[in-house]
């Protein structure tokens, strides 16, 4: 399964949790696909893919009361859409009516269109920050 860690961690700890990453390795059964920090604040993203709660269990048990991890399952928004969508026909095909195949058709373009909207405010805040201002 994919999943993307939010970790935080308080700026007085910096040097723990810096000195601690520097000799950490992931267990076997996870597979890191990325990681990114948050340039502007004490926050890492990484996104790995995992079989199992224990092997997730052991990647942030060295972590634990130093920082704040929020765990979200996730997939590429085409491939989600992509479901979505076999999941709607599929919907449609045991009776729920077309009535709710528009009912949830309308609910998904009301999410992507938010979704791009936040996009939008997410690079217009990122370019304000880059924005020489001398």
């Amino acid at each position: 399964m994919l999943m993307m860690d939010i970790i935080t961690w308080e700026p007085k700890d910096s040097l723990k949790v810096a000195e601690l990453y520097a000799n950490y390795e992931y267990p076997k059964d996870i597979k890191v696909l990325d990681e990114w920090t948050d340039l502007t604040g004490y926050r890492t993203f990484v996104i790995y893919e995992t079989e199992d709660e224990k092997t997730y269990a052991a990647s942030v048990l060295p972590f634990m009361g130093l920082c704040r991890f929020e765990t979200f399952p996730i997939m590429k928004l085409d491939k989600f859409m992509q479901l979505a969508q076999k999941f709607a026909e599929k919907a449609g095909e045991k009776g729920f009516g077309a009535e709710r195949g528009e009912e949830a058709s309308g609910e998904l373009l009301r999410q992507i269109e938010n979704l791009e909207k936040r996009i939008q405010r997410l690079e217009h805040h990122s370019f304000v920050q880059q924005e020489d201002v001398t």
